[in-house]
């Protein structure tokens, strides 16, 4: 899976994911569209036709954050980990991100 977004302010050259267009007409990838109407970010998941669970779930993700129920049930370091692995990240790229990221939040926050 890969994951792009606009946010206002952007132009639609600046996402990045111009070169999967081909393949979405063709039908070889598959693209997803969220929109969010509170910060007008549009983000854009593309996925084999196989992987569509991947997609679907990162929207379903999203839309929980969105929505205030995610850090109910996830942690941070746990919404990370799940983005990692939708994103195909190995776990040991995930784990070293989820490191990094604690360590600046802390850095950042005064708490470590």
């Amino acid at each position: 899976m890969a994951l792009f977004w606009l946010e206002p302010g952007m132009n639609a050259e600046d996402v990045g994911d111009a070169g999967f267009e081909e393949y979405v007409s063709q039908g070889r990838i598959l693209k997803f569209v969220d929109f969010d109407p509170e910060t007008s970010i549009e983000t854009y998941r593309y996925c084999l036709p196989t992987e569509e669970w991947r997609a679907r779930l990162g929207q379903f993700i999203a839309r929980m954050c969105r929505e205030g129920t995610a850090h109910s049930v996830f942690t941070t370091a746990d919404l990370a980990r799940l983005e990692g692995m939708l994103l195909g990240y190995p776990k040991e790229s995930v784990e070293a991100f989820v490191a990094r990221s604690t360590t600046l939040f802390s850095d950042v926050s005064g708490r470590g």
